[in-house]
Protein backbone atom coordinates (compact mmCIF):
# COMPACT_ATOMS: atom_id res chain seq x y z
CA UNK A 1 0.00 0.00 0.00
CA UNK A 2 1.25 3.32 -0.90
CA UNK A 3 0.00 6.36 1.18
CA UNK A 4 -0.32 9.81 -0.20
CA UNK A 5 -1.01 13.40 0.78
CA UNK A 6 -3.35 14.84 -1.17
CA UNK A 7 -4.27 18.09 0.85
CA UNK A 8 -3.30 19.80 4.58
CA UNK A 9 -3.40 23.29 6.00
CA UNK A 10 -1.56 24.45 9.07
CA UNK A 11 -4.43 26.69 10.22
CA UNK A 12 -7.04 23.87 8.97
CA UNK A 13 -9.49 20.99 9.68
CA UNK A 14 -9.92 20.01 6.45
CA UNK A 15 -12.25 16.57 6.34
CA UNK A 16 -14.89 14.70 4.25
CA UNK A 17 -12.96 13.63 0.67
CA UNK A 18 -14.63 12.57 -1.85
CA UNK A 19 -13.17 10.86 -5.01
CA UNK A 20 -14.38 10.55 -8.52
CA UNK A 21 -13.09 11.05 -12.55
CA UNK A 22 -13.37 13.72 -13.99
CA UNK A 23 -14.64 13.44 -17.75
CA UNK A 24 -11.34 14.65 -18.56
CA UNK A 25 -9.75 11.54 -17.43
CA UNK A 26 -8.28 13.30 -14.04
CA UNK A 27 -9.09 12.24 -10.58
CA UNK A 28 -10.61 14.84 -8.70
CA UNK A 29 -10.86 15.00 -4.88
CA UNK A 30 -13.93 17.22 -3.01
CA UNK A 31 -13.68 18.19 0.93
CA UNK A 32 -14.50 20.39 3.09
CA UNK A 33 -12.45 23.08 4.94
CA UNK A 34 -12.70 24.52 7.93
CA UNK A 35 -10.43 27.59 9.39
CA UNK A 36 -8.69 27.80 12.99
CA UNK A 37 -11.55 27.73 15.53
CA UNK A 38 -12.33 24.08 14.20
CA UNK A 39 -8.30 23.21 13.67
CA UNK A 40 -7.84 24.51 17.41
CA UNK A 41 -10.52 23.25 19.08
CA UNK A 42 -9.93 19.51 17.81
CA UNK A 43 -6.32 20.14 19.21
CA UNK A 44 -7.51 20.87 22.13
CA UNK A 45 -9.87 17.69 22.20
CA UNK A 46 -13.15 19.35 21.60
CA UNK A 47 -13.30 17.88 17.54
CA UNK A 48 -16.46 19.97 15.91
CA UNK A 49 -18.02 19.82 12.42
CA UNK A 50 -19.92 22.36 12.51
CA UNK A 51 -18.52 25.83 11.76
CA UNK A 52 -19.19 29.38 9.97
CA UNK A 53 -15.67 29.41 8.55
CA UNK A 54 -16.01 26.44 6.20
CA UNK A 55 -16.25 25.50 2.38
CA UNK A 56 -16.35 22.68 0.02
CA UNK A 57 -13.04 22.90 -2.33
CA UNK A 58 -11.60 20.52 -5.13
CA UNK A 59 -8.43 19.40 -6.03
CA UNK A 60 -6.92 17.13 -8.92
CA UNK A 61 -4.54 15.02 -10.04
CA UNK A 62 -3.55 14.36 -13.80
CA UNK A 63 -1.46 11.30 -12.62
CA UNK A 64 -3.66 8.93 -11.07
CA UNK A 65 -3.57 10.20 -7.73
CA UNK A 66 0.28 9.85 -7.37
CA UNK A 67 0.65 13.39 -6.62
CA UNK A 68 -1.69 16.77 -6.03
CA UNK A 69 -1.17 19.96 -6.21
CA UNK A 70 -2.41 23.14 -4.41
CA UNK A 71 -2.55 24.88 -7.81
CA UNK A 72 -4.82 23.04 -9.21
CA UNK A 73 -7.75 23.52 -6.50
CA UNK A 74 -10.68 25.19 -6.38
CA UNK A 75 -13.40 26.26 -4.51
CA UNK A 76 -16.70 24.98 -5.16
CA UNK A 77 -18.92 26.84 -2.12
CA UNK A 78 -18.15 29.47 -0.20
CA UNK A 79 -20.39 31.58 1.56
CA UNK A 80 -21.91 32.85 5.03
CA UNK A 81 -23.36 29.25 5.61
CA UNK A 82 -21.20 26.25 7.46
CA UNK A 83 -21.19 23.10 5.02
CA UNK A 84 -20.18 19.51 5.28
CA UNK A 85 -20.04 16.21 3.36
CA UNK A 86 -19.37 16.64 0.07
CA UNK A 87 -19.89 13.66 -2.75
CA UNK A 88 -19.81 13.83 -5.97
CA UNK A 89 -21.38 12.54 -9.34
CA UNK A 90 -20.93 12.18 -13.40
CA UNK A 91 -23.77 12.40 -14.94
CA UNK A 92 -23.93 10.34 -18.55
CA UNK A 93 -23.60 13.87 -20.49
CA UNK A 94 -20.65 14.55 -18.41
CA UNK A 95 -22.14 17.01 -16.09
CA UNK A 96 -20.44 17.40 -11.88
CA UNK A 97 -22.67 17.09 -9.32
CA UNK A 98 -21.64 18.00 -6.18
CA UNK A 99 -24.02 17.67 -3.09
CA UNK A 100 -23.11 18.88 0.27
CA UNK A 101 -24.74 19.96 3.59
CA UNK A 102 -25.57 23.28 4.39
CA UNK A 103 -25.92 24.96 7.84
CA UNK A 104 -26.66 28.06 9.51
CA UNK A 105 -24.22 27.89 12.54
CA UNK A 106 -24.71 31.62 14.49
CA UNK A 107 -23.20 32.59 18.34
CA UNK A 108 -25.79 31.89 20.91
CA UNK A 109 -25.44 35.73 20.96
CA UNK A 110 -27.27 36.19 17.58
CA UNK A 111 -29.96 33.96 18.52
CA UNK A 112 -32.73 37.34 19.10
CA UNK A 113 -35.46 34.24 18.04
CA UNK A 114 -36.12 30.76 18.56
CA UNK A 115 -35.09 29.06 15.73
CA UNK A 116 -37.73 26.50 14.10
CA UNK A 117 -35.42 23.36 14.84
CA UNK A 118 -31.53 23.03 16.54
CA UNK A 119 -29.52 20.82 15.07
CA UNK A 120 -26.52 21.44 17.69
CA UNK A 121 -26.21 23.60 20.78
CA UNK A 122 -22.69 23.48 21.32
CA UNK A 123 -22.09 25.18 24.53
CA UNK A 124 -18.58 25.13 24.44
CA UNK A 125 -18.09 26.62 21.14
CA UNK A 126 -20.56 28.86 21.93
CA UNK A 127 -23.13 27.94 18.68
CA UNK A 128 -26.24 26.81 17.73
CA UNK A 129 -26.27 24.53 14.47
CA UNK A 130 -29.52 24.81 11.86
CA UNK A 131 -29.95 22.61 8.77
CA UNK A 132 -30.64 24.90 6.06
CA UNK A 133 -30.22 21.27 3.76
CA UNK A 134 -28.66 19.66 1.07
CA UNK A 135 -27.24 21.63 -1.92
CA UNK A 136 -26.75 20.80 -5.32
CA UNK A 137 -24.14 22.22 -7.64
CA UNK A 138 -23.07 21.41 -11.03
CA UNK A 139 -20.34 22.16 -13.19
CA UNK A 140 -20.27 21.60 -16.81
CA UNK A 141 -16.43 22.35 -17.18
CA UNK A 142 -14.42 19.56 -15.01
CA UNK A 143 -14.97 20.94 -12.08
CA UNK A 144 -13.37 24.25 -12.97
CA UNK A 145 -16.62 26.45 -12.04
CA UNK A 146 -20.13 25.71 -10.20
CA UNK A 147 -23.50 26.79 -10.66
CA UNK A 148 -25.93 26.61 -8.10
CA UNK A 149 -29.14 23.92 -9.02
CA UNK A 150 -30.92 24.07 -5.71
CA UNK A 151 -31.73 22.53 -2.68
CA UNK A 152 -33.10 18.95 -2.38
CA UNK A 153 -35.48 19.69 0.31
CA UNK A 154 -38.79 17.91 0.70
CA UNK A 155 -41.68 19.24 2.75
CA UNK A 156 -42.88 15.89 3.77
CA UNK A 157 -39.52 15.61 6.33
CA UNK A 158 -37.90 19.10 5.93
CA UNK A 159 -34.53 20.45 5.52
CA UNK A 160 -32.14 16.93 5.95
CA UNK A 161 -28.64 15.70 5.76
CA UNK A 162 -26.50 13.56 3.33
CA UNK A 163 -23.01 12.51 3.13
CA UNK A 164 -23.26 10.16 -0.10
CA UNK A 165 -23.28 11.20 -3.76
CA UNK A 166 -26.81 11.52 -5.94
CA UNK A 167 -26.93 8.04 -7.87
CA UNK A 168 -28.01 8.66 -11.54
CA UNK A 169 -30.25 5.93 -12.81
CA UNK A 170 -30.64 4.41 -16.25
CA UNK A 171 -33.33 6.65 -17.42
CA UNK A 172 -31.58 9.87 -16.21
CA UNK A 173 -33.59 10.49 -12.67
CA UNK A 174 -31.76 10.56 -9.81
CA UNK A 175 -31.93 9.29 -6.74
CA UNK A 176 -30.48 11.02 -3.46
CA UNK A 177 -30.33 8.76 0.18
CA UNK A 178 -30.48 11.16 2.90
CA UNK A 179 -31.50 11.71 6.85
CA UNK A 180 -33.52 13.36 9.59
CA UNK A 181 -33.97 13.39 13.33
CA UNK A 182 -31.44 14.01 15.70
CA UNK A 183 -31.18 15.08 18.32
CA UNK A 184 -34.91 15.15 18.72
CA UNK A 185 -35.42 11.57 17.95
CA UNK A 186 -33.41 8.99 16.29
CA UNK A 187 -32.44 9.11 12.66
CA UNK A 188 -34.69 7.97 9.84
CA UNK A 189 -32.86 7.26 6.75
CA UNK A 190 -34.98 8.15 3.14
CA UNK A 191 -34.70 8.34 -0.56
CA UNK A 192 -35.64 10.95 -2.43
CA UNK A 193 -36.38 11.08 -6.27
CA UNK A 194 -35.96 13.42 -9.06
CA UNK A 195 -37.33 13.47 -12.59
CA UNK A 196 -35.96 16.96 -13.71
CA UNK A 197 -32.79 17.36 -13.34
CA UNK A 198 -33.27 18.36 -9.13
CA UNK A 199 -35.27 21.12 -10.08
CA UNK A 200 -38.05 18.83 -7.63
CA UNK A 201 -37.53 16.45 -5.32
CA UNK A 202 -40.62 13.81 -4.78
CA UNK A 203 -41.97 12.41 -1.89
CA UNK A 204 -39.33 10.52 0.60
CA UNK A 205 -39.32 6.87 0.94
CA UNK A 206 -38.29 5.28 4.54
CA UNK A 207 -35.19 3.02 4.16
CA UNK A 208 -34.31 2.65 7.90
CA UNK A 209 -35.61 4.10 11.13
CA UNK A 210 -36.19 2.85 14.68
CA UNK A 211 -39.52 4.22 16.44
CA UNK A 212 -37.92 3.20 19.88
CA UNK A 213 -36.07 6.77 19.51
CA UNK A 214 -39.28 8.52 18.97
CA UNK A 215 -38.25 11.23 21.40
CA UNK A 216 -34.85 10.88 21.68
CA UNK A 217 -31.35 9.91 19.56
CA UNK A 218 -30.36 8.34 22.55
CA UNK A 219 -33.30 5.90 22.93
CA UNK A 220 -33.08 3.79 19.87
CA UNK A 221 -30.65 3.24 16.37
CA UNK A 222 -30.07 6.15 14.32
CA UNK A 223 -30.15 5.34 10.66
CA UNK A 224 -28.18 8.02 8.77
CA UNK A 225 -25.83 8.31 6.55
CA UNK A 226 -26.43 5.84 3.96
CA UNK A 227 -24.25 4.77 0.51
CA UNK A 228 -26.72 3.83 -2.59
CA UNK A 229 -26.12 1.36 -5.63
CA UNK A 230 -27.72 0.64 -8.24
CA UNK A 231 -26.80 -3.24 -8.97
CA UNK A 232 -29.18 -3.16 -12.29
CA UNK A 233 -32.96 -3.91 -13.41
CA UNK A 234 -34.09 -1.79 -10.26
CA UNK A 235 -32.37 -3.48 -7.39
CA UNK A 236 -30.97 -1.44 -5.09
CA UNK A 237 -28.56 -1.91 -2.14
CA UNK A 238 -28.33 1.02 0.61
CA UNK A 239 -25.30 0.43 3.24
CA UNK A 240 -26.76 2.34 6.26
CA UNK A 241 -24.94 3.60 9.44
CA UNK A 242 -26.39 2.39 12.21
CA UNK A 243 -25.41 4.30 15.64
CA UNK A 244 -26.33 4.13 19.39
CA UNK A 245 -24.40 6.42 22.18
CA UNK A 246 -21.53 4.48 23.83
CA UNK A 247 -18.12 5.37 25.88
CA UNK A 248 -15.16 5.19 23.89
CA UNK A 249 -12.11 2.85 25.29
CA UNK A 250 -10.51 6.14 27.03
CA UNK A 251 -14.32 6.68 28.55
CA UNK A 252 -15.73 9.35 26.28
CA UNK A 253 -19.15 9.37 25.85
CA UNK A 254 -20.39 9.72 22.48
CA UNK A 255 -24.20 10.15 22.23
CA UNK A 256 -23.66 8.96 18.81
CA UNK A 257 -21.73 9.72 15.40
CA UNK A 258 -18.18 8.40 16.93
CA UNK A 259 -19.04 4.23 16.09
CA UNK A 260 -21.62 2.04 15.07
CA UNK A 261 -22.37 -0.80 13.12
CA UNK A 262 -23.16 -0.92 9.19
CA UNK A 263 -26.61 -2.48 7.96
CA UNK A 264 -27.55 -3.38 4.79
CA UNK A 265 -31.17 -3.32 3.01
CA UNK A 266 -31.88 -4.24 0.36
CA UNK A 267 -34.61 -2.94 -2.73
CA UNK A 268 -36.31 -4.86 -6.18
CA UNK A 269 -38.01 -1.59 -7.51
CA UNK A 270 -35.67 1.13 -7.61
CA UNK A 271 -36.26 1.93 -4.10
CA UNK A 272 -39.48 2.34 -3.68
CA UNK A 273 -39.71 0.58 -0.83
CA UNK A 274 -37.04 -1.44 1.19
CA UNK A 275 -36.26 -5.02 3.12
CA UNK A 276 -35.95 -4.42 7.52
CA UNK A 277 -32.08 -4.12 8.28
CA UNK A 278 -29.81 -6.47 8.04
CA UNK A 279 -26.57 -7.51 9.60
CA UNK A 280 -23.66 -7.29 7.59
CA UNK A 281 -20.80 -8.02 10.80
CA UNK A 282 -18.83 -4.95 9.40
CA UNK A 283 -18.34 -2.24 12.23
CA UNK A 284 -17.04 0.70 11.05
CA UNK A 285 -18.52 3.89 9.98
CA UNK A 286 -19.75 5.56 7.50
CA UNK A 287 -19.91 3.06 4.54
CA UNK A 288 -19.85 3.51 1.08
CA UNK A 289 -20.05 0.79 -1.22
CA UNK A 290 -19.34 0.37 -5.19
CA UNK A 291 -18.85 -2.41 -7.58
CA UNK A 292 -15.49 -3.08 -8.93
CA UNK A 293 -15.28 -4.31 -12.45
CA UNK A 294 -15.47 -7.92 -11.87
CA UNK A 295 -18.90 -7.74 -10.00
CA UNK A 296 -17.78 -7.75 -6.36
CA UNK A 297 -19.03 -5.17 -4.29
CA UNK A 298 -16.54 -3.32 -1.86
CA UNK A 299 -17.37 -1.48 1.27
CA UNK A 300 -15.04 1.07 2.67
CA UNK A 301 -15.28 2.68 6.31
CA UNK A 302 -13.66 4.52 8.81
CA UNK A 303 -13.15 2.38 11.89
CA UNK A 304 -13.26 4.18 14.90
CA UNK A 305 -12.04 2.03 17.89
CA UNK A 306 -8.68 1.20 18.59
CA UNK A 307 -6.42 0.69 16.35
CA UNK A 308 -8.15 3.58 14.79
CA UNK A 309 -8.15 3.80 11.11
CA UNK A 310 -10.05 3.08 7.46
CA UNK A 311 -10.80 -0.75 6.39
CA UNK A 312 -12.51 -2.42 3.89
CA UNK A 313 -14.55 -5.82 2.85
CA UNK A 314 -15.54 -7.32 -0.31
CA UNK A 315 -19.22 -9.12 -0.77
CA UNK A 316 -18.99 -11.36 -3.44
CA UNK A 317 -23.16 -12.15 -3.55
CA UNK A 318 -24.39 -8.60 -4.37
CA UNK A 319 -24.13 -7.41 -0.65
CA UNK A 320 -25.82 -10.49 0.88
CA UNK A 321 -22.96 -11.08 2.46
CA UNK A 322 -19.44 -10.02 3.57
CA UNK A 323 -16.29 -11.54 3.90
CA UNK A 324 -15.40 -10.17 7.34
CA UNK A 325 -12.81 -12.91 7.90
CA UNK A 326 -10.38 -11.48 5.21
CA UNK A 327 -11.00 -7.53 6.32
CA UNK A 328 -8.52 -5.42 4.74
CA UNK A 329 -7.18 -2.69 6.83
CA UNK A 330 -6.14 0.20 4.81
CA UNK A 331 -4.55 2.26 7.90
CA UNK A 332 -4.80 1.41 11.89
CA UNK A 333 -2.33 4.44 12.68
CA UNK A 334 -4.62 7.16 13.72
CA UNK A 335 -4.21 8.57 17.07
CA UNK A 336 -7.76 9.60 18.02
CA UNK A 337 -11.44 8.31 16.37
CA UNK A 338 -11.84 11.82 14.50
CA UNK A 339 -10.85 9.53 11.10
CA UNK A 340 -12.83 8.41 8.08
CA UNK A 341 -15.12 9.20 5.68
CA UNK A 342 -13.53 7.20 3.32
CA UNK A 343 -14.50 6.57 -0.12
CA UNK A 344 -12.73 4.37 -2.70
CA UNK A 345 -12.56 3.84 -6.31
CA UNK A 346 -10.92 1.51 -9.15
CA UNK A 347 -8.49 2.96 -11.30
CA UNK A 348 -7.79 2.26 -14.67
CA UNK A 349 -5.02 -0.08 -14.07
CA UNK A 350 -7.21 -1.92 -11.56
CA UNK A 351 -5.62 -0.33 -8.62
CA UNK A 352 -8.04 0.77 -5.85
CA UNK A 353 -7.27 4.30 -4.50
CA UNK A 354 -9.10 5.36 -1.33
CA UNK A 355 -9.30 9.13 -0.22
CA UNK A 356 -10.21 9.55 3.42
CA UNK A 357 -9.00 12.06 6.44
CA UNK A 358 -6.76 11.46 9.02
CA UNK A 359 -4.98 13.32 11.95
CA UNK A 360 -1.06 13.89 12.27
CA UNK A 361 1.44 14.52 15.26
CA UNK A 362 0.54 17.97 15.38
CA UNK A 363 -3.18 17.22 15.66
CA UNK A 364 -3.96 18.56 12.32
CA UNK A 365 -6.72 17.33 10.37
CA UNK A 366 -5.76 16.23 6.58
CA UNK A 367 -6.87 14.48 3.41
CA UNK A 368 -4.96 11.48 2.47
CA UNK A 369 -5.26 8.66 0.13
CA UNK A 370 -3.74 5.26 -0.44
CA UNK A 371 -3.41 3.42 -3.22
CA UNK A 372 -3.46 -0.41 -3.05
CA UNK A 373 -4.27 -4.04 -4.81
CA UNK A 374 -6.82 -6.85 -4.10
Amino acid sequence: MKHTLIYREQDAYCSFPHVAYMPDGRLAVTFRRAGRMSADAAKNGVATHHDPDSSIRIIFSEDEGESWHTDSMRTVYDTQYGVNDPAMTVLADGTILNRFVVLDIRPTSEMTEPPKKIFSHRVEHGLVTQVVGNLVMQSKDNGQSWQEVGLDTVPEIGPSCSRDPIVEMPDGSWLAPVYTGAPQRSDISWVIRSFDKGRNWCAPVRIASDDNGIHSELQGVNYNETSLLHLGNGEMLAMVRADTSFHTTNGEFMPVGGVGKIVAVHSKNGGMCWTPPQETGIWGQPGSVMQLRNGDLLCTYGYRKAPFGIRCCLSKDRGQTWLMDREIIIRDDNPTWDCGYAFSIELKDGRIFTVYYMVDEDGIRHIMGTHWTL
